[in-house]
């Protein structure tokens, strides 16, 4: 029986660093991002975990607004 937590496609995964650098580049604290990811399995699911995401109000559009892109 295999573990069915990864099944993200490779585009909607995520590392806790790749998240970790990108968080910290949108302004966020090392306090928010280690909340954020403690509540997350390493890797996660974009889709998967939007909701956890969404809590912490994280979503792409958000990130790209706090790094200053533009649509």
């Amino acid at each position: 029986m295999g573990d069915d937590r990864h099944t993200g496609s490779p585009a909607t995964l995520r590392s806790h660093e790749h998240a970790r650098q990108a968080f910290r580049r949108a302004g966020y604290s090392d306090e928010f991002i280690s909340e954020v990811l403690s509540q997350l399995p390493d890797p996660f699911d974009l889709e998967r975990d939007r909701e956890v995401l969404g809590r912490y109000g994280l979503t792409t559009e958000r990130l790209m607004d706090r790094m200053g892109g533009s649509p």
